[in-house]
């Protein structure tokens, strides 16, 4: 019978149905804790990188394939 923390990270999409089905009880359970604990901090985590920095190709360039060069505008996004 899978305990309590099982059943929770099944419900919470941490373990997915075929992991609680086959996976023995104790393994169960520490795959259930870890996935959990994972959960908790992926959510209290800012989100990468702050500002982005937006090269806009200008002049000659502006219609080119390919990466902006140095010299491009610059803006930034927050």
């Amino acid at each position: 019978m899978p305990s309590a923390i099982a059943k929770k990270a099944l419900e919470n999409n941490a373990i997915t149905k075929k992991q609680y089905d086959k996976l023995p009880e104790k393994l169960l359970d520490k795959v259930a804790k870890h996935n959990l604990e994972l959960q908790k901090k992926a959510r209290k985590k800012p989100a990468k990188g702050g500002t982005k920095e937006v090269h806009k190709k200008t002049g000659k360039e502006a219609h080119k394939r390919g990466r902006p060069k140095k010299g491009s505008e610059v803006k930034v996004k927050k």
